[in-house]
């Protein structure tokens, strides 16, 4: 890394980037309320800013603050992304975090521990892959013992790494399982491959994994994300706790994985009474995924769940609803929220669907922290 950390300015003033911080301020600084900050080769930067321009969304940065992520930052990008980390630099770890040899110690493994860890890297198989459409995969990895809870909460997601064979980068994206088997180890992803377009650019982890023969050793890191569903209707937020009653869930292509999660999580407890109004967005009818799990829960489930299908690209015969998800689909199903009505939007999609939906739930009343993006 360049020498981004000057002393004196022009000036012959002490440099903001010269402050000396310690592992206590950076702990402290773990959401937007405080500040984003993480520390890179005993460098502290704040990346509050940062969040919505960073490629890997902002969930698995918001997961990574107040930690030092020098490993996984080296490891997972390019000299490119170095060359912005100067404009973020607020200090440096002080010395006595830095060379302290007992600020790491190895951590005990007992029975007890989940498989997935935050802070390490867990090795799994490419066991089996199905053809779900003709751009979308199921993908199950087996790894961990079949005794061993998996260790992700509902709603979390998890970090996937492979090896591109061709270029030889480390590849990482952030995926929600939609389901994780503690009985046979086993962990399936539903994963949307990306092909070269006259618009679009191929997926570097969606075509790799794709081309990737069975038995195939990829890696796992999580949990991530700031959202997690304990049942019953109370959730975590960035560590706020909160209770709905109501979800209301919009997702469009591979969005509707965290959504699935957590319908299921309900559907399986007999005592959850969380209703869930979903409004899934698909270009044709062969693109809407887990259809099969979508209407059973909703037949199982017919007085607390409500799926909503529309297509921008329909058959002739489709009798549902027809166009992306829009101002005239969301007044007529979603509307205001009710007062007093404890109600949450869950969120997962492209960018411009979100942005779409966001402005139009503004302006229909809902608040920003009743929408969380996945």
């Amino acid at each position: 890394m360049g020498d981004v950390n000057s002393a004196v300015d022009q000036d012959g003033e002490i440099s903001p980037s010269d402050r000396r911080l310690t592992i206590d301020e950076l702990e402290n600084h773990r959401s937007l309320d405080t500040g984003v900050w993480i520390a890179i080769a005993g460098n502290v930067y704040d990346v509050s800013t940062f969040l919505p321009q960073h490629p890997g969304g902002d969930a698995i940065l918001l997961d990574a603050a107040g930690t030092d992520v020098t490993e996984d930052f080296f490891d997972l990008h390019s000299d490119e992304a170095e060359k912005i980390l100067p404009a973020y630099h607020i200090g440096k770890l002080s010395s006595s975090f830095i060379e302290s040899p007992t600020m790491t110690p190895p951590k005990p493994q007992v029975a007890c521990t989940p498989f997935l860890q935050r802070d390490s890297w867990k090795k799994v198989v490419l066991h089996e892959k199905h053809r779900l459409s003709h751009d979308t995969r199921l993908f199950t990895l087996r790894g961990h013992d079949d005794s061993q809870e998996f260790g992700l909460p509902i709603g979390k997601h998890i970090l996937l790494r492979l090896k591109s064979p061709i270029s030889g980068e480390q590849i990482v994206r952030a995926y929600t399982p939609i389901a994780a088997s503690y009985e046979s180890g086993e962990v399936d992803l539903v994963v949307k491959i990306y092909h070269d377009t006259d618009t679009r650019k191929r997926g570097k982890m969606t075509t790799t994994i794709d081309l990737a023969p069975i038995g195939s050793l990829l890696e796992l890191k999580g949990p991530v994300g700031k959202f997690e569903y304990s049942g019953q209707g109370n959730c975590d937020i960035s560590g706020r706790k909160c209770h709905a009653k109501r979800f209301v869930m919009i997702s469009a292509g591979s969005g509707i994985t965290p959504m699935i999660q957590i319908l299921r999580a309900i559907a399986e407890d007999a005592n959850d009474t969380t209703e869930c109004l979903l409004l899934n967005g698909n270009r044709c009818e062969e693109d809407i995924l887990c259809k099969d799990q979508l209407d059973t829960f909703e037949r199982v489930e017919m007085s607390q769940f409500r799926v909503i299908h529309t297509l921008s690209s329909p058959s002739d015969g489709w009798a549902g609803h027809r166009g992306r998800i829009g101002q005239e689909l969301l007044e007529a199903e979603v509307g205001p929220p009710t007062p007093g009505g404890a109600e949450m939007v869950l969120l997962c999609g492209p960018p411009a669907m979100e942005a779409t939906v966001r402005d139009v739930l503004s302006k229909n009343g809902w608040k920003e922290g009743d929408i969380v993006r996945f």
